[in-house]
């Protein structure tokens, strides 16, 4: 039975991803090859912090570390910033807040699992209303590999008992790797997945988890 939900955030609950790549362009849109640095960087990946260090390593080349450490400072905060402003105003993905609501109701324990920094991920579920109805969250301090063990561990649940709903590849590798059922909100074509698991919003979630449990409705 499936007792345990544990949700992306970015692109699953609310309609965010757009934001994050607006905010990207935007934070070096003013910097004499910022734009061709930021481009360099994405390709080896990571978060915000890895992202905008190397950035800064290449706009700066020939500086000291200090100044190099202080530029890659100055533009996570400015990400940060644009980003906060745009996530909280986000639309939700259909279907988001009434599933986190019934959820709640049927006392099925849901978690946010998120690569956002873990104080901006706790600020933007505070602004959007949302942390009355999760147990937790946990934001990039972990993995999401290692996010769902925590979970697992937390709730003192096998695998069985966990559904993960995510659209990205991260989300959907982690679930593989842990051996997690995963639900995937195809609504950006970031994934690949196809039939009952699939979903362009979260309006089809509650029935898919009723089939889970086989039939057995948890009580609301």
């Amino acid at each position: 039975m499936i007792r345990v939900v544990v949700f992306d955030f970015d692109g699953t609950l609310a309609d965010t991803n757009g934001v994050k790549e607006a905010c990207l362009h935007r934070t070096v849109a003013a910097i004499a090859g910022g734009g061709a640095a930021l481009a360099a960087a994405r390709r080896e990946g990571g978060d915000r912090y890895r992202i905008f260090a190397r950035v800064a390593q290449q706009l700066l080349a020939n500086a000291g570390d200090l100044a190099i450490a202080t530029q890659a400072r100055g533009l996570v905060d400015s990400y940060s910033r644009c980003c906060a402003a745009g996530i909280v105003a986000a639309p939700e993905r259909r279907g988001a807040r009434q599933v986190l609501a019934a959820l709640a109701r049927r006392r099925v324990h849901v978690w946010v699992l998120s690569a956002t920094p873990d104080r901006h991920l706790n600020e933007v579920l505070h602004r959007r209303g949302l942390r009355r109805w999760l147990k937790g969250s946990l934001g990039s301090s972990v993995t999401k590999e290692e996010g769902l063990r925590r979970i697992m561990t937390i709730e003192r649940i096998g695998r069985s008992d966990m559904l993960m709903v995510g659209d990205g590849q991260d989300d959907q590798r982690a679930a593989l790797t842990i051996g997690v059922k995963f639900a995937a909100v195809v609504a950006e074509n970031r994934i690949a997945a196809q039939g009952r698991f699939a979903m362009r919003d979260l309006a089809p979630l509650l029935p898919l988890i009723d089939s889970l449990n086989a039939g057995r409705r948890l009580r609301a």
